[in-house]
Protein backbone atom coordinates (compact mmCIF):
# COMPACT_ATOMS: atom_id res chain seq x y z
CA UNK A 1 0.00 0.00 0.00
CA UNK A 2 1.21 3.47 -0.47
CA UNK A 3 2.07 5.93 1.90
CA UNK A 4 -1.10 7.13 3.66
CA UNK A 5 -1.77 10.59 2.10
CA UNK A 6 -4.85 13.37 2.93
CA UNK A 7 -4.91 14.54 -1.05
CA UNK A 8 -5.14 11.79 -3.59
CA UNK A 9 -4.91 12.13 -7.45
CA UNK A 10 -4.88 9.60 -10.45
CA UNK A 11 -5.00 10.86 -14.03
CA UNK A 12 -6.85 9.09 -16.98
CA UNK A 13 -7.81 10.07 -20.54
CA UNK A 14 -11.66 10.56 -21.20
CA UNK A 15 -12.75 8.05 -23.29
CA UNK A 16 -15.34 7.18 -26.30
CA UNK A 17 -17.19 5.45 -23.29
CA UNK A 18 -16.94 8.51 -21.15
CA UNK A 19 -18.88 10.85 -23.68
CA UNK A 20 -22.24 11.70 -24.52
CA UNK A 21 -23.12 12.72 -28.69
CA UNK A 22 -21.30 15.93 -28.33
CA UNK A 23 -18.10 14.37 -27.07
CA UNK A 24 -19.05 15.89 -23.29
CA UNK A 25 -18.02 13.79 -20.29
CA UNK A 26 -21.26 12.39 -18.74
CA UNK A 27 -22.21 13.12 -15.80
CA UNK A 28 -22.63 9.41 -14.81
CA UNK A 29 -18.98 9.63 -15.71
CA UNK A 30 -17.59 11.88 -13.32
CA UNK A 31 -19.64 10.01 -10.59
CA UNK A 32 -17.80 6.42 -11.52
CA UNK A 33 -14.58 8.39 -11.42
CA UNK A 34 -15.63 9.64 -7.73
CA UNK A 35 -16.52 6.48 -6.93
CA UNK A 36 -13.51 4.93 -7.61
CA UNK A 37 -11.00 7.45 -6.87
CA UNK A 38 -12.58 7.76 -3.09
CA UNK A 39 -12.45 3.31 -2.74
CA UNK A 40 -8.42 4.17 -3.74
CA UNK A 41 -7.79 6.57 -1.30
CA UNK A 42 -9.83 4.99 1.51
CA UNK A 43 -7.77 1.79 0.92
CA UNK A 44 -4.76 4.40 1.59
CA UNK A 45 -6.03 5.35 4.66
CA UNK A 46 -6.72 2.02 5.85
CA UNK A 47 -10.78 2.22 5.38
CA UNK A 48 -10.79 0.03 2.22
CA UNK A 49 -14.00 -1.74 1.16
CA UNK A 50 -12.31 -5.39 1.35
CA UNK A 51 -11.27 -4.51 5.20
CA UNK A 52 -14.94 -3.11 6.17
CA UNK A 53 -16.62 -5.98 4.64
CA UNK A 54 -13.94 -8.78 5.59
CA UNK A 55 -13.24 -7.23 9.01
CA UNK A 56 -16.36 -5.10 10.40
CA UNK A 57 -18.68 -6.55 7.93
CA UNK A 58 -20.16 -2.89 7.17
CA UNK A 59 -19.87 -0.90 4.00
CA UNK A 60 -19.56 2.94 3.17
CA UNK A 61 -22.71 4.09 1.64
CA UNK A 62 -23.06 7.58 -0.31
CA UNK A 63 -25.99 9.59 1.22
CA UNK A 64 -25.83 12.57 -1.09
CA UNK A 65 -23.48 14.55 -3.44
CA UNK A 66 -22.94 17.64 -5.83
CA UNK A 67 -21.11 18.17 -8.26
CA UNK A 68 -20.92 21.65 -9.93
CA UNK A 69 -19.43 21.74 -13.22
CA UNK A 70 -17.48 24.99 -14.99
CA UNK A 71 -16.32 23.41 -17.77
CA UNK A 72 -17.18 19.48 -18.93
CA UNK A 73 -14.02 17.56 -19.99
CA UNK A 74 -13.60 16.20 -23.49
CA UNK A 75 -13.40 13.47 -25.60
CA UNK A 76 -9.79 12.35 -25.30
CA UNK A 77 -8.73 15.46 -22.73
CA UNK A 78 -6.22 14.33 -20.22
CA UNK A 79 -7.69 15.18 -16.54
CA UNK A 80 -6.02 14.85 -13.11
CA UNK A 81 -9.03 13.63 -10.14
CA UNK A 82 -8.06 14.58 -6.97
CA UNK A 83 -10.22 13.57 -3.80
CA UNK A 84 -9.72 14.24 0.27
CA UNK A 85 -11.64 13.31 3.17
CA UNK A 86 -12.77 15.90 5.92
CA UNK A 87 -12.20 14.69 9.74
CA UNK A 88 -14.60 12.02 10.19
CA UNK A 89 -17.32 12.30 12.27
CA UNK A 90 -20.34 10.40 12.34
CA UNK A 91 -20.73 11.00 8.58
CA UNK A 92 -17.32 11.09 6.63
CA UNK A 93 -16.90 14.22 3.98
CA UNK A 94 -15.58 13.89 1.33
CA UNK A 95 -14.49 16.02 -1.62
CA UNK A 96 -13.46 15.61 -5.61
CA UNK A 97 -11.53 18.48 -8.13
CA UNK A 98 -11.38 17.20 -11.75
CA UNK A 99 -8.90 19.67 -13.48
CA UNK A 100 -8.01 19.54 -17.32
CA UNK A 101 -4.03 19.67 -18.08
CA UNK A 102 -3.31 23.31 -17.32
CA UNK A 103 -4.36 22.48 -13.69
CA UNK A 104 -7.65 24.77 -14.19
CA UNK A 105 -10.69 23.10 -12.13
CA UNK A 106 -13.32 22.27 -14.24
CA UNK A 107 -15.39 20.08 -11.81
CA UNK A 108 -16.04 20.36 -8.44
CA UNK A 109 -18.09 17.89 -6.11
CA UNK A 110 -18.73 17.51 -2.24
CA UNK A 111 -20.20 14.48 -1.07
CA UNK A 112 -21.31 12.70 2.37
CA UNK A 113 -21.09 8.97 3.33
CA UNK A 114 -21.63 6.60 6.30
CA UNK A 115 -20.63 3.07 7.65
CA UNK A 116 -23.88 0.77 7.60
CA UNK A 117 -23.83 -2.38 9.29
CA UNK A 118 -24.34 -4.88 7.02
CA UNK A 119 -26.32 -7.22 9.24
CA UNK A 120 -28.71 -4.65 11.01
CA UNK A 121 -28.36 -2.10 7.70
CA UNK A 122 -28.07 0.50 10.59
CA UNK A 123 -25.49 3.47 10.63
CA UNK A 124 -22.55 3.16 12.65
CA UNK A 125 -21.79 6.41 14.49
CA UNK A 126 -18.87 5.52 16.11
CA UNK A 127 -15.73 6.37 14.74
CA UNK A 128 -14.18 3.32 12.97
CA UNK A 129 -10.78 5.35 11.61
CA UNK A 130 -8.82 8.07 11.97
CA UNK A 131 -7.06 7.69 8.80
CA UNK A 132 -3.63 7.29 10.75
CA UNK A 133 -3.54 10.70 12.42
CA UNK A 134 -2.28 12.33 9.17
CA UNK A 135 -2.97 15.84 8.94
CA UNK A 136 -6.01 16.40 6.55
CA UNK A 137 -6.49 18.68 3.77
CA UNK A 138 -9.43 21.19 5.06
CA UNK A 139 -10.10 23.37 2.14
CA UNK A 140 -13.53 23.08 0.05
CA UNK A 141 -14.17 21.89 -3.18
CA UNK A 142 -17.61 24.06 -2.84
CA UNK A 143 -18.65 26.90 -1.12
CA UNK A 144 -21.67 25.25 0.60
CA UNK A 145 -21.86 21.85 2.11
CA UNK A 146 -23.88 19.41 0.94
CA UNK A 147 -26.69 19.52 3.18
CA UNK A 148 -30.19 17.85 3.25
CA UNK A 149 -32.77 18.34 0.37
CA UNK A 150 -36.15 18.67 1.57
CA UNK A 151 -38.70 17.36 -1.01
CA UNK A 152 -40.95 19.74 -2.76
CA UNK A 153 -44.76 18.82 -3.70
CA UNK A 154 -46.20 18.62 -7.00
CA UNK A 155 -43.63 17.09 -9.02
CA UNK A 156 -45.29 15.21 -12.44
CA UNK A 157 -44.20 11.83 -13.58
CA UNK A 158 -41.64 11.75 -16.79
CA UNK A 159 -40.71 8.25 -17.31
CA UNK A 160 -39.64 4.69 -15.24
CA UNK A 161 -36.33 3.14 -16.07
CA UNK A 162 -36.12 -0.44 -15.31
CA UNK A 163 -33.57 -1.82 -13.24
CA UNK A 164 -31.31 -4.13 -15.35
CA UNK A 165 -28.14 -6.32 -14.54
CA UNK A 166 -25.60 -3.77 -15.61
CA UNK A 167 -27.18 -1.70 -12.98
CA UNK A 168 -26.35 -3.33 -9.91
CA UNK A 169 -22.89 -2.64 -7.85
CA UNK A 170 -21.41 -5.88 -5.76
CA UNK A 171 -23.74 -4.37 -2.86
CA UNK A 172 -26.75 -5.79 -4.93
CA UNK A 173 -28.16 -2.26 -4.97
CA UNK A 174 -28.29 0.47 -8.12
CA UNK A 175 -24.92 1.94 -8.30
CA UNK A 176 -24.82 5.81 -6.98
CA UNK A 177 -23.82 6.20 -10.63
CA UNK A 178 -26.67 4.88 -12.66
CA UNK A 179 -29.29 7.41 -10.16
CA UNK A 180 -27.65 10.08 -12.59
CA UNK A 181 -28.29 8.08 -15.76
CA UNK A 182 -31.49 7.51 -15.28
CA UNK A 183 -32.22 11.75 -14.40
CA UNK A 184 -30.39 12.49 -17.71
CA UNK A 185 -31.77 10.39 -19.48
CA UNK A 186 -35.28 11.86 -18.72
CA UNK A 187 -34.33 15.23 -20.21
CA UNK A 188 -34.76 14.56 -23.86
CA UNK A 189 -31.95 15.26 -27.05
CA UNK A 190 -33.20 18.45 -27.86
CA UNK A 191 -33.13 19.53 -24.01
CA UNK A 192 -29.30 18.25 -23.71
CA UNK A 193 -28.41 20.17 -27.21
CA UNK A 194 -30.05 23.03 -26.01
CA UNK A 195 -28.24 23.95 -22.34
CA UNK A 196 -25.94 22.28 -20.49
CA UNK A 197 -26.35 20.79 -16.88
CA UNK A 198 -24.22 23.16 -14.23
CA UNK A 199 -24.59 20.98 -11.71
CA UNK A 200 -26.42 18.31 -10.50
CA UNK A 201 -26.91 17.51 -6.41
CA UNK A 202 -28.74 13.52 -5.52
CA UNK A 203 -29.50 12.59 -2.16
CA UNK A 204 -29.79 8.65 -2.14
CA UNK A 205 -32.96 7.60 0.23
CA UNK A 206 -33.79 4.30 0.33
CA UNK A 207 -31.86 1.34 -1.36
CA UNK A 208 -33.10 -0.02 -4.97
CA UNK A 209 -32.75 -3.36 -5.79
CA UNK A 210 -33.10 -5.65 -8.53
CA UNK A 211 -36.67 -6.51 -9.47
CA UNK A 212 -38.40 -3.45 -10.33
CA UNK A 213 -38.17 0.19 -11.42
CA UNK A 214 -37.59 3.59 -10.70
CA UNK A 215 -40.42 6.25 -11.48
CA UNK A 216 -38.81 9.74 -12.58
CA UNK A 217 -40.90 12.78 -11.12
CA UNK A 218 -40.05 16.46 -11.82
CA UNK A 219 -41.10 19.71 -10.99
CA UNK A 220 -39.61 23.09 -12.43
CA UNK A 221 -38.53 25.60 -9.94
CA UNK A 222 -37.45 28.75 -10.98
CA UNK A 223 -34.03 30.15 -12.51
CA UNK A 224 -33.36 26.99 -14.33
CA UNK A 225 -33.15 24.30 -11.54
CA UNK A 226 -35.18 21.22 -11.60
CA UNK A 227 -36.58 19.11 -8.63
CA UNK A 228 -36.43 15.39 -9.07
CA UNK A 229 -37.64 12.75 -7.23
CA UNK A 230 -37.03 8.71 -7.93
CA UNK A 231 -39.49 6.46 -6.62
CA UNK A 232 -38.71 2.28 -6.20
CA UNK A 233 -41.66 1.23 -8.28
CA UNK A 234 -41.69 -1.69 -6.33
CA UNK A 235 -42.33 -0.66 -3.04
CA UNK A 236 -43.59 2.82 -3.51
CA UNK A 237 -41.13 4.31 -1.65
CA UNK A 238 -38.56 7.15 -2.14
CA UNK A 239 -35.58 6.00 -3.58
CA UNK A 240 -33.69 9.40 -4.19
CA UNK A 241 -34.67 12.99 -4.69
CA UNK A 242 -31.84 16.06 -7.00
CA UNK A 243 -31.76 18.73 -8.54
CA UNK A 244 -30.84 19.46 -11.76
CA UNK A 245 -29.52 23.13 -12.64
CA UNK A 246 -29.32 24.04 -16.48
CA UNK A 247 -27.06 26.71 -17.81
CA UNK A 248 -26.48 28.03 -21.19
CA UNK A 249 -23.78 26.66 -23.30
Amino acid sequence: MREPVPLYTISRSITDTDVDFARRQKLSSMFGMFQDIAAFHAANLGASVTRLHDELNVAWILMRIRAEVDRYPMLREEVTVETWPQAPRAMYERDYVIRGEDGEALVRAGSVWIIMDLETREIRRDRLFDYFGIELKKDRALEKGVSRLKPIDGAGFVKESEIKYSDVDYNGHLNNAKYVDYITDSYTFEEHRAREIKAIEVHYINEVRPGGGVKIYRKELDGGVDYIDGVNSADGAQAFNALVEWGEK
